[in-house]
């Protein structure tokens, strides 16, 4: 008997993305830039500690340890036989679909139905999940769609009950009152070398007193969700009949039509060039030679989604212009903006001239860079910072996703060209809140002149805009902590004369 393709919470995702990536998910033949990525890795292992201090905030669950989705689903069924029951993952299916529940807490009629998210949230704002219009924020839709979902396939299989959904993340307005709480939950690999989270011993009932994880009921958006319309697989259908076409089509494994736009600039179905030197399909390239005719030959010249900053990449495909090569300057309408350099609209009409061009040369502006270095006054500072920001904090008295920094390096050029390395910061010891030290070891390096202080801005100043605030805190004791925050303002002395470099990571 064939196993049954079931879709699934990230493959419901996927097909709400583009419902053709649902033919090419799972298949080896095909290129997926998402296994192995570095980010989502890092992403998935706070989810696992999130998860795993969730359950501890519900005692005495029974967790469904078990991969496989018949076994998972007895266990499930088993102990909702019971009055009241709490289970950690718990398994359910109703017809093509079947999700995985964080927890799921039965008290007689009643199902509490909760996602774990390792995301922030901040109580202190009013409606954070809607925008001014009154419509879900987009950044949160995916994963209140993820909950739809759960209590979709929830009510199908339990008809007669009661259900409340909730999503439960990192609360952003609460203290963490516990040091080392994070070392608690340390990831491990089984014997099968999947990760999993092991909780120390040493955590006691008085380390969860303290909740940094929250509860939000959803069923106000989920409902809203739910009693949408969608325009496949026809016009107007609703949300039953939208999840069960896309489980139609990945059960059956059905390609559907490609639809392609902006949306296909993050396609993960892309080969690299190692990906096609050993052999791998790349759904990207079928989807775009299905719907333009292309051949391989097309695909050799960069595409409109290759645009540095367009927003008009949808407006400029659907006129046919699928490669830079066929914009023209009318399409972008280059002018300057009146600050130094290229504008805009001027570097993206200069990345199109190039291409047409068949110009590899590199673009600089030697006037420009000749005036804004004769602002610069030696010797020239370049500051670089490794931080952190983790769900469950590190130490006492410290929020989730509160940046941590715990390195810089320093690096100094003469007038003379002579670059060295002059000093660095680094926190090694366990169980200790850097940030303040690290402020006071940069004062240090960078207070004995008043050189220029080059720094990647957008990440660097949130860092010590942060640590400001913090400094700030009444409960902050630092004695020399004023010092400390009228070196961080913009008006202190060394930072009147700054250049701030952003660069590519």
């Amino acid at each position: 008997m064939p196993k049954l393709r079931y879709l699934t919470k990230s493959l419901f995702q996927s097909g709400r993305e583009c419902p053709t990536k649902l033919f090419y998910t799972g298949k080896k033949e095909y290129a997926n830039q998402k296994l192995g990525d570095p980010f989502l890795i890092a992403l998935a292992e706070g989810g696992f500690q999130v998860g795993e201090l969730a359950k501890r905030y519900y005692p005495g669950g029974q967790d469904i340890a078990t991969l496989e989705h018949v076994e998972a689903e007895r266990q499930t069924r088993e102990l909702l036989a019971q009055e009241k029951v709490v289970i950690y993952e718990a398994a359910i299916s109703y017809e093509n679909l079947y999700v995985r529940i964080d927890v799921l807490i039965k008290n007689g009629d009643h199902l509490k139905l909760i996602e774990v998210k390792a995301k922030s949230f901040d109580p202190r704002q009013e409606s954070p999940l809607l925008n001014k219009s009154g419509n879900i924020v987009p950044a949160w839709r995916p994963y209140l769609e993820d909950v739809a979902l759960q209590k979709y396939v929830l009510m199908g299989a339990r008809p007669n009950a009661q259900i409340s959904s909730y999503l439960m993340m990192a609360d952003k307005s609460a203290v963490c009152e516990t040091d080392g709480l994070n070392q608690r939950f340390r990831i491990v690999r089984d014997e099968n070398d999947r990760k999993g989270v092991k909780v120390s011993s040493t955590l006691s009932v008085a380390d969860l007193k303290k909740k940094i994880l929250l509860e939000v009921p959803v069923d106000r958006y989920v409902d809203s969700i739910m009693a949408e319309s969608h325009d496949l697989p026809s016009p107007g259908c609703s949300f039953e009949r939208h999840v069960e076409w896309l489980s139609s089509l990945y059960s059956r494994g059905v390609r559907h039509a490609p639809s392609i736009g902006s949306h296909c600039a993050a396609c993960e179905f892309r080969c690299s060039d190692g990906d096609a030197e050993i052999g791998l399909q790349c759904g990207f390239r079928e989807c775009w030679s299905e719907s333009l005719g292309w051949t391989d030959e097309d695909f050799e010249t960069p595409l409109v989604l290759d645009l540095w900053n367009s927003r008009k990449r949808d407006a400029y495909i659907a006129q046919g212009k699928a490669k830079l090569s066929d914009l023209t300057e009318t399409d972008i309408t280059p002018v300057d903006d009146g600050r130094p350099g290229l504008s805009s609209s001027q570097r993206q009409w200069l990345q199109i001239e190039k291409v047409r061009d068949r110009d590899n040369s590199v673009y600089f502006d030697a006037d420009g860079m000749r005036a804004e270095m004769a602002s610069w006054q030696h010797p020239l500072h370049f500051i670089d910072f490794e931080t952190s920001t983790v769900a469950i904090p590190f130490t006492s008295g410290r929020r989730p996703y509160e940046g941590i920094a715990f390195q810089f390096s320093h690096h100094v050029m003469e007038q003379s060209g002579e670059i060295r390395h002059t000093g660095e910061y680094l926190n090694t010891e366990v169980g200790v809140f850097p940030n303040f030290d690290f402020v006071r070891s940069l004062k240090a390096e960078l207070e004995n002149d008043s050189g220029t202080i080059f720094r990647y801005a957008s990440h660097e100043n949130t860092i010590l805009n942060l640590i400001y605030r913090q400094l700030g805190e009444p409960t902050c004791k630092e004695p020399d902590r004023e010092a400390l925050r009228s070196f961080i303002q913009p008006g202190f002395p060394i930072w009147k004369s700054h250049l701030e470099i952003r660069r590519h990571r």
